[in-house]
């Protein structure tokens, strides 16, 4: 069985992706004149004809939005969330590899981009009523005068002063700080696309905007995604055009996105909240009882619950649901007639076995409250065994009746009938009080791995055959059924784990891995053969609580976010609230000594506004050996962090 030997470590990439400085489009945004001339000349007796075509047409990139959701291809990080962010740098991905260089920040910038993401915390503004609001107002209003400074623009064809725009109106003193200087905006965008797959599939280039700050540590933040679209002075050096504000004054900026999200204490981050899960006993089963006899049961996931008897009397039987600790050797000769045909007593203890018997009884009851399938069934299994009867006679007699004729009346099994008794295999539907009995088989912030007993699920699917059984004819007749038509399953390995903790209702798009052998490799490259295991289920009981099925016997677990949480940020260093970034060599590979240990920030280090340019210079001085030209797409290569996944390893031999 898998213990709680767990480590961590990063997700391997998936074949590989490449970064590319920028996409410029085929054409800018503009209005178009297209003429055609074609000049005919015949010879001296027919005179020379000109003709000509002329077409106007308009190129019209995005400009004002709100961008539709369709347009968004991800935001990291993503929206309405809470989680550990605080080394983050957000970003927001576009399904046009195009848009950041559709339109210039300056009039002459034909590789910088034109929209940035601006950061807000709460703790930037001494009064809540400062903050940024979200505004919808008409391009008629954003171009009349106003206290709020924006520079005078035209509106190009197709665009018209009734068009709702989003803005934010921010006062000079917060937004300067803020914004990225005309060296930072050359490394703030870049697209990317995957490599190495088939030549013939198509490839999709999406392009990123990075934020250059850092989310508030244990607070809520707001991301604005803003048009800066001529407003920077032209040349290297140029800075944002304030339109001569002063502090006090107000900043118009054209909103075309935003989210918020909430950063935690790092001590209840996805990893550390699984590297602290408790892991032990492995598998649900109570605390250890000095009882020899009592032990015995406990340490096969049996807790002693309530029993009513028929007859009314009252007493405390055993019990254990289908996840157990191992294996499972029992075997029943089903079908039966009643529950109680399945209960067991154990003379040292005194106490009767209930497990298979609710099982049993449990599969009749949740089929019998689905009419529509139990009739189903009934009648299904009335056809049927009218055909076996006729086999049976056929057998006996053959001259009574064909084969061929018997095959023509063949019954299949129907979809809606086989699709319950999978669900069933997989428990599916069983309440969860039947799987978790008692809450001390699954305390807080813990994990637990299991095997599924295959006997008490055969009783499950027995007590939801047994519709419309009532003699031993019908019984054997199920027998029959139940043999001729496969239609329980004859694989009976199937393991999985239990999780219940805040890292479900957090994160609610993690995966869970298996392998069915132990992998020791700190960088999770599963070996060759190491096999994946087939998940059969993975769903929430609730909202903090996780099971997941595998096919086979796991060995090995690993639990990570989706590949989509793929980011980029700096590495947390050694001391609370410090922070380093590990350079990668030519192979993508970390290497600690190309480590920049202090990150230069903008102004004052607990603003969390990092200094791209004086960054990227540092990034230069260490790389200098590979002598390559150093832009947004090496930048980002360099600041993209994978998703971290925590392992579990079987112990066990």
């Amino acid at each position: 069985m898998v213990t709680s030997s767990r480590r961590l470590g990063r997700n391997a990439s998936q074949g590989k992706v490449e970064f590319i400085q920028y996409h410029q489009p085929f054409m800018e945004s503009g209005e178009y004149h297209l003429k055609v001339e074609q000049t005919i000349a015949a010879g001296e007796k027919i005179a020379q004809q000109t003709f000509s075509r002329e077409i106007t047409f308009v190129i019209s990139g995005e400009r004002f939005g709100p961008l539709a959701p369709t347009d968004i291809h991800a935001v990291f990080p993503p929206a309405d969330t809470i989680g550990e962010h605080s080394n983050v740098l957000p970003h927001i991905t576009f399904e046009s590899s195009t848009l950041p260089w559709e339109r210039l920040p300056g009039t002459t910038d034909e590789n910088l981009t034109w929209l940035i993401l601006l950061l807000f915390r709460e703790s930037d503004f001494a009064d809540e009523s400062e903050q940024p609001q979200l505004q919808s107002i008409t391009l008629q209003e954003l171009l009349a005068p106003s206290s709020a400074k924006f520079p005078q623009i035209s509106l190009e064809r197709g665009q018209h002063e009734q068009q709702l725009v989003n803005i934010i109106d921010v006062k000079k003193k917060y937004l300067q700080p803020l914004l990225p200087t005309k060296k930072d905006l050359a490394f703030l965008a870049h697209t990317r696309q995957p490599k190495g797959g088939n030549d013939n599939s198509e490839v999709e280039e999406l392009a990123t905007i990075l934020c250059d700050r850092l989310p508030e540590p244990s607070g809520m933040s707001k991301v604005y995604l803003v048009s800066v679209e001529g407003r920077y002075a032209n040349g290297d050096e140029g800075s944002f055009n304030f339109d001569g504000a002063g502090d006090e004054d107000l900043i118009r900026l054209v909103t075309l996105a935003s989210w918020s999200f909430g950063c935690i204490d790092p001590e209840q981050s996805f990893t550390e909240l699984l590297i602290n899960l408790n892991g032990e006993p492995s598998s649900p089963r109570l605390p250890i009882n000095n009882d020899p006899a009592a032990e015995k049961f406990l340490a096969q996931s049996y807790v002693p619950l309530p029993h009513a008897l028929r007859e009314g009397s009252k007493t405390v039987s055993w019990y254990r649901g289908p996840l157990i600790s191992g294996s499972q050797p029992d075997t029943f000769n089903l079908p039966v007639r009643a529950a109680d045909e399945l209960l067991r007593y154990d003379s040292d203890t005194g106490l009767f076995d209930t497990s298979y018997a609710a099982a049993w009884q449990l599969g009749r009851m949740l089929t019998l409250q689905n009419q529509h399938l139990a009739i189903d069934l009934f009648n299904w299994k009335r056809k049927n065994a009218q055909n076996l009867k006729q086999l049976e006679q056929q057998v006996i007699n053959p001259p009574l009746r064909s084969y061929r004729q018997f095959q023509a009346e063949e019954i299949t099994i129907p979809e809606a009938i086989a699709e319950w008794f999978d669900s069933l295999e997989i428990l599916q539907g069983i309440p969860f009080n039947y799987l978790i009995p008692d809450e001390r088989l699954l305390p807080p912030e813990s994990i637990r791995f299991f095997w599924v007993d295959s006997v008490w699920v055969d009783c499950l699917q027995d007590g939801a055959f047994s519709v419309g059984r009532v003699t031993p004819v019908e019984a054997e007749d199920d027998r029959k059924m139940a043999a001729r038509n496969t239609l329980l399953s004859d694989d009976k390995t199937i393991t999985g784990c239990i999780l219940r903790s805040q890292v479900v209702s957090g994160w609610p798009d993690l995966l869970i891995e298996a392998y069915d052998t132990v992998i020791n490799d700190l960088e999770f490259v599963a070996p060759d053969e190491a096999n994946p295991l087939v998940r059969l289920r993975m769903e929430r009981l609730a909202p903090d609580v996780l099971i997941c099925l595998f096919k086979g016997e796991i060995k090995t677990v690993d639990i990570h976010q989706k590949p989509e949480g793929m980011h980029f940020g700096l590495d947390a260093g050694n001391e609370s609230g410090t922070f380093t970034k590990s350079l990668r060599d030519r192979n993508g590979e970390k290497n600690k000594e190309l480590t920049i240990k202090n990150i230069p920030w903008r102004g004052d280090q607990a603003k969390g506004i990092v200094n791209i340019s004086a960054m990227v210079d540092q990034m230069k001085d260490l790389l200098l050996s590979f002598n390559d030209p150093f832009t947004s797409a090496q930048f980002c290569f360099q600041m993209i962090k994978g998703v971290e996944k925590v392992r579990f390893i079987s112990t066990n031999s």
